[in-house]
């Protein structure tokens, strides 16, 4: 198995999340301490409430920016782990054991994550979250939980991972019929789960896959619906040349 990587994307992400992080707090501290000092009878009192009020705001999205960027590009905790680890990365770990056949493209092409193989095709979304999920049809949803809600352990929300995997595919398949009209190929939309979760599966619009599955899964489709040779070929060489371009 081979794997490609947007490094440049990644350290600038990594830079992103530590600005964003840093900044976010600062405003946060900056509006509270404003809140605590500031006295009703000051004749500026509602401009400085207001003042206030907008650092809050700031420091909130500022931090939900540094958060988010840094969940997906300096990593995650998961149960057992010592250190945090990037989802692709995980995901790349899963993979192991996969002849080389197999390629996978982070942040290299349109989608995210993106599996190439004798078993096909694929957009990979990546979930962590330690709750239990429920997926059922396109709409997926978890029971309410106040840690969750708290943001604790490094948790994050479900979100709309099937919408998410399937705007992801449409993405990648206008650039395919873009780049290479007459080729034709079935591009499947996966969601991967970086660690076990109790999941219950009711007709799922998109395979929603444990660390267990995936490879089981790639192994049965190229089995029973294999990729024609030449399509994966001209797939292969096509990403590779785009990669080529991006360095």
């Amino acid at each position: 198995m081979r794997v490609f990587v947007n490094e440049k994307k990644v350290a600038f992400r990594k830079r992103l999340a530590s600005i964003a992080s840093f900044v976010g707090l600062g405003v946060l501290i900056l509006g509270m301490l404003i809140t605590l000092r500031v006295k009703p009878t000051d004749p500026r009192y509602g401009l400085w409430i207001a003042i206030a009020l907008a650092a809050l705001m700031l420091g909130f999205i500022a931090a939900q920016v540094g958060n988010y960027n840094m969940r997906r590009f300096v990593g995650v905790r998961l149960k057992g782990a010592g250190h945090a680890q990037r989802p692709d990365t995980v995901l790349d770990k899963h993979l192991k054991g996969l002849d080389d056949k197999y390629e996978v493209y982070h942040w290299l092409l349109p989608a995210d994550h993106v599996i190439l193989g004798p078993a096909g095709l694929f957009v990979v979304v990546l979930r962590h979250t330690t709750d239990p999920v429920i997926a059922r049809g396109d709409k997926w949803r978890q029971p309410f939980s106040f840690r969750r809600l708290l943001g604790l352990f490094g948790a994050e929300g479900l979100g709309d991972p099937v919408g998410e995997a399937l705007s992801q595919t449409e993405k990648l398949r206008a650039w395919l019929q873009k780049e290479a009209p007459d080729l034709v190929v079935d591009i499947q939309p996966l969601v991967f789960f970086l660690e076990p979760v109790p999941i219950t599966r009711e007709n799922p619009t998109v395979p929603a896959l444990l660390p267990k599955d995936l490879k089981k899964y790639l192994r049965t489709r190229a089995r029973e619906k294999p990729l024609n040779e030449e399509t994966r070929r001209r797939l292969r060489d096509l990403f590779r040349k785009k990669v080529e371009a991006d360095e």
